[in-house]
């Protein structure tokens, strides 16, 4: 069926050349929409879009919301599967060819899955942290994704998931790198936005307190409680477990 890469970007100057240049090779089109961009972001994926046809550039305007811009992406993919990366992703060469290789597979199987990959955080040019069951990143690209912030794909019930080795660099938690601290204050308001209209929903009360950690662990621990006991769901079980280590570190 085919591969699309599909991301959304804002002021990702620093990055977006090297994401799409990892990624471009892996794929067969590479969505991107830009949420308004003022930096000199347009700019790079226009040039780079001269060089390569398979860079599709849409606009979309910024309504607070990561999933309508998700799903924008989503609707303007023209084949079966998608990869879904930010610009602040770094899809190394030796793990290129598995995206269609796993894609492939599927297809020969007749086979309609989601797979989480596993996120390498890297600050200071090392891997300081993996996650291999939070980021559900190759799937079926009718699919959609729910929930303003920390956004995740929608699985119709007993929808196949399945892990897969495939490592990308992530090194959106440089405090070196990026203003981690404005993006933190945006983060928990529209965490806690979204959880006026969806209060039972853990996985959000879960992404507030790894959030809040960076200003108050206490808070951040009463948000982990409430999370684990909303959930039995073992991968937020788990992620709840994790986060708590990783707060008293």
């Amino acid at each position: 069926m085919g591969v699309s890469a599909a991301m959304i970007v804002k002021d990702e100057i620093r990055c977006v050349e090297r994401c799409i240049s990892s990624v471009i090779s892996a794929v067969d089109e590479f969505v991107i929409v830009d949420t308004g961009s003022t930096d000199g972001t347009l700019q790079v994926i226009e040039r780079m879009q001269e060089q390569n046809e398979k860079i599709k550039l849409y606009r979309f305007e910024w309504i607070n919301d990561f999933s309508a811009a998700r799903n924008y992406s989503l609707s303007k993919v023209t084949n079966g599967w998608v990869f879904v990366v930010d610009a602040d992703d770094v899809l190394p060469e030796d793990q290129s060819y598995k995206v269609r290789e796993i894609t492939s597979i599927l297809d020969k199987e007749g086979k309609q899955t989601a797979l989480y990959v596993v996120m390498d955080n890297v600050i200071n040019g090392h891997i300081v942290s993996s996650y291999d069951n939070t980021c559900l990143r190759i799937f079926p690209s009718h699919l959609r994704y729910r929930d303003q912030i920390h956004e995740r794909v929608e699985l119709p019930k007993d929808f196949p998931v399945a892990r897969y080795d495939l490592h990308i660099l992530h090194d959106g938690y440089d405090p070196n790198l990026t203003d981690r601290k404005k993006k933190i204050i945006r983060n928990l308001q529209l965490l806690q936005l979204s959880l006026k209209s969806d209060q039972k929903n853990a996985r959000l009360w879960l992404q507030l307190g790894r959030e809040m950690t960076a200003f108050d662990k206490d808070k951040a621990k009463k948000y982990f409680d409430i999370a684990e006991s909303l959930s039995n769901d073992p991968n937020i079980l788990n992620w709840i477990k994790r986060s708590r280590e990783e707060m008293n570190e």
